[in-house]
């Protein structure tokens, strides 16, 4: 009996047609599409660590869930961050529409229930409108995955509140993939300089502390803090990072498996008569 081509790789650029082809079938239509971005994370991190970490998690959960996952999409809506250079930024319309082309390619070869694994906050709102849109022109099981919420861990005793982009969680989860790619010569402790009033909040936010108001105030991240970060990377450690990596693995994994069992279950969508009434 062959074998699957998953037992491979789950790489799907690597595999033949004629072996993606038998990839979906092997997992079920499942596939996931890793999106991230590339723009500032601070002056001691590379501009393009939420692709890094976002492909990292979608590779090591395509491994143990036995699903397939296309290349990193890399550019993402990076507009607060366009203050510093190496920051590549993609219109949100734009986004969305290359990535549902891509996913109307996966759908049309049998990849019926599309995981869009999300690593960048700014790709939020234009990726659950994707979504939708892929949804309900495709009946397709549609899923946009954020990757930071999908599990986290008690960050270390001294750690400031307003630690978040760029700060320790990220630092370590590099640290751990490519640590030849962080400098802890420029660890240097960013505090937000911005003060919102209760009412206020910032979208995409890059500290949890800017995300709680009813209030949506555009700012851009230069107009937050002088160097491209929020947090304190000097609380970062590549064994945290690891750590941090296997619980969202965890998390995706558990998900893969619901959706494979046959755990996610909803009415059908109903069907609407011509005329709409007696």
């Amino acid at each position: 009996m062959s074998k699957s081509p998953l037992e491979r790789t789950v790489q799907l650029e690597r595999l033949s047609s004629p072996e993606v082809a038998q990839a979906a079938k092997d997992a079920q239509g499942i596939v996931i599409i890793p999106v991230g971005a590339v723009e500032v994370h601070g002056p001691h991190l590379p501009v393009g660590t939420d692709t890094a970490e976002t492909y990292a998690i979608a590779l090591r959960a395509g491994e143990a869930a036995g699903v397939p996952t296309t290349p990193p999409i890399w550019f993402g809506n990076s507009r607060m961050f366009l203050d510093f250079p190496g920051t590549l930024s993609v219109r949100p319309e734009v986004l969305k529409e290359f990535i549902k082309d891509v996913a109307l390619s996966l759908i049309r070869h049998g990849f019926d229930k599309v995981i869009v694994l999300d690593g960048h906050g700014g790709n939020y709102g234009i990726l659950d409108l994707l979504v939708e849109e892929l949804h309900l022109e495709t009946q397709a099981l549609a899923c946009h995955v954020r990757a930071w919420e999908l599990a986290t861990l008690p960050k270390p005793a001294g750690t400031p509140d307003y630690d978040g982009h760029g700060g320790s969680s990220e630092t370590s989860a590099m640290l751990a993939l490519s640590p030849v790619d962080v400098d802890p010569a420029q660890f240097v402790d960013a505090a937000p300089e911005v003060e919102l009033t209760r009412l206020g909040a910032v979208f995409p936010s890059p500290s949890g502390l800017l995300s709680k108001g009813p209030v949506t105030i555009a700012l851009s991240m230069g107009e937050m803090t002088a160097l491209g970060h929020q947090g304190a990377p000097r609380f970062a450690s590549a064994e945290r990072g690891e750590a941090l990596l296997r619980v969202k693995v965890e998390a995706l994994v558990e998900f893969i498996e619901a959706i494979k069992g046959g755990r996610l279950a909803w009415r059908g969508r109903p069907k609407v008569e011509p005329g709409g009434g007696e």
